[in-house]
């Protein structure tokens, strides 16, 4: 099998990527795919999945897609470990997640428990099915999708308690695992995003967008392109020896 390049650096790795079918995980994928690695794209949507995986079909690559409940743990143990058969996974990427808001307050315990499930327990489920093949090899590349809500409380967006609980749990899932598998090959990072400039920005008033610019220095929505150029920084040969790093990229509104 040919080697990473300089234009190609994930050349010979294959990659996973939770929630690839959606706004974020398909620029993901894509940046993935076009740095030299196979993919295996997760998403509760298996049409939306299947359907992404198939536009690849001309890139050299090979892309299969995997539709799954990631808040289902034996589930999840089950796709993947079917995934890992005959060829491990070098790179987790776990960017499902999402979160609603209400005002704590009000809240019930079954939304708070979907926010748990949805944003923290997913990754624990995915990564506790991929890890192990990683340690085996004695390499591997986890990047989890945390928020700066973990990192700011929620000033972005009021009334987000239980999915910024959830993102700081994911900080500090991070942050151990990287020092528990850190003499065995094994990276774990994470990116903080802060507002991004996503379709469902499109519903802003000029109103509400200028009073979001007004708290980011930079006064710049976060592009999903960079982050997936950080992603594939913090995946690739030259980040081998950066881990347990929570990059914000929030145009400074954590300083």
């Amino acid at each position: 099998m040919t080697g990473p390049t300089s234009d190609r650096p994930l050349l010979g790795s294959r990659a996973l990527v939770t929630g690839g079918a959606g706004a974020l995980g398909s620029v993901i994928v894509d940046r993935l795919v076009g740095a030299g690695a196979d993919v295996v794209v997760v998403d509760l949507d298996g049409e939306r999945a299947a359907t992404l995986a198939a536009s690849f079909a001309d890139s050299g690559r090979v892309v299969e897609s995997v539709a799954v409940d990631l808040t289902d743990f034996d589930a999840v143990q089950e796709a993947l470990g079917a995934v890992q058969t005959e060829r491990g996974i070098d790179i987790l990427v776990n960017a499902a997640g999402g979160g609603a808001v209400a005002p704590f307050a009000e809240m019930d315990a079954a939304t708070w428990r979907t926010q748990m499930a949805r944003n923290l327990d997913s990754v624990f489920h995915v990564t506790r099915a991929v890890l192990p093949g990683m340690l085996e090899r004695g390499h591997g590349r986890i990047l989890n999708i945390a928020s700066i809500a973990a990192i700011s409380g929620g000033r972005l967006v009021r009334n987000a308690t239980a999915y910024a609980t959830a993102k700081a749990g994911v900080v500090g899932l991070t942050k151990s695992l990287a020092i528990e598998v850190a003499d065995r090959g094994v990276t774990v990072n994470a990116i903080a995003p802060g507002a991004q400039a996503t379709p469902g920005r499109d519903r802003d008033t000029p109103e509400q967008r200028a009073a979001l610019l007004d708290q980011i220095p930079t006064r710049l929505l976060g592009d999903p392109a960079h982050l997936a150029d950080a992603i594939l920084f913090l995946v690739s040969p030259a980040a081998r020896n950066v881990t347990g790093v929570i990059l914000p990229l929030d145009g400074g509104h954590s300083i």
